[in-house]
């Protein structure tokens, strides 16, 4: 009886060593998960701070809704010209672009979040291209001529996002009455353009994801105050950006404001 107590002792006995190792694990374990613990709270003061910053900016522009409803597009653009970067950026040769060189082959573009495979659009798998602001002009019949965008008026500054992951196959003041502008390229037949920035936070050749700071928004090319007029492609044929983009309210500052709360 003795021996069997012994053989139990000496099986199930851990070494010295190794009981020190196993609480020093423990140890390290704890404090890992207090770390996380921290991060966490970290984030999630930050996206507070955050929600909280642009719920004070909307409610600025909604009280400028009337001054900043005139801030639009002064002019038509070049719709050729916008027409001769998507087809060179779909040939995979380099986009005409005076500031930056570069070039983005379409053949290698994965599809993005809300771009199927065969190039169909996903409603609500975009994100606004800011955060805050007043819809001045909408889609459809203006002046006698289709307005092939949307113009967002806000504060020169505004930062201006990416609505979902692409490549910039344009960044430049090239292309006539859009001023400083960006082209992004979603999938293969899918993209977006954003006008009149005051500056540009990308350049052409880059891989962005949704949600990067693309430009400040401005007044610069065919402008009556800072706006920026965004426009969403399927191939070469503008389609209305609200088919595209979620329905938000100002509360869910994650996603972006009611931009539509007065049109």
């Amino acid at each position: 009886m003795r021996l069997s107590n012994h053989r139990f002792t000496r099986v199930h006995a851990l070494p010295l060593p190794l009981l020190v190792l196993v609480a020093s694990g423990c140890a390290s374990m704890g404090s890992t998960m207090d770390t996380v613990k921290d991060r966490a709270t970290q984030l999630a003061q930050v996206a507070k701070a955050h929600a909280e910053a642009v719920y004070q900016r909307q409610q600025h522009y909604l009280t400028e809704h009337d001054v900043l409803k005139t801030f639009e597009d002064a002019s038509e653009h070049s719709e050729a010209e916008v027409l001769k970067v998507l087809h060179a950026a779909r040939k995979g040769s380099a986009a005409p672009n005076e500031q930056v060189a570069g070039s983005v082959g379409s053949a290698k573009t994965p599809s993005a979040p809300g771009v199927a495979a065969s190039g169909g659009l996903e409603r609500d798998a975009m994100h606004w291209p800011v955060e805050a602001g007043v819809i001045s002009s909408d889609y459809g019949e203006r002046w006698g001529k289709m307005h092939k965008g949307i113009d967002i008026a806000a504060d020169v500054g505004e930062p201006v996002y990416a609505v979902a992951d692409g490549d910039v196959i344009y960044a430049g003041d090239g292309l006539r009455g859009y001023g400083n502008v960006v082209i992004i390229q979603h999938g293969q037949r899918l993209s977006s353009l954003y006008a009149h920035n005051s500056t540009l936070k990308v350049k052409q050749g880059d891989r962005v994801s949704q949600g990067t700071l693309i430009a400040l928004m401005g007044n610069t090319g065919h402008s009556t105050g800072p706006h920026v007029h965004f426009e969403m492609r399927q191939g070469d044929v503008a389609v209305n950006p609200r088919t595209l983009l979620p329905t938000t309210t100002l509360a869910d500052a994650t996603r972006v404001s009611t931009l539509n709360a007065r049109r």
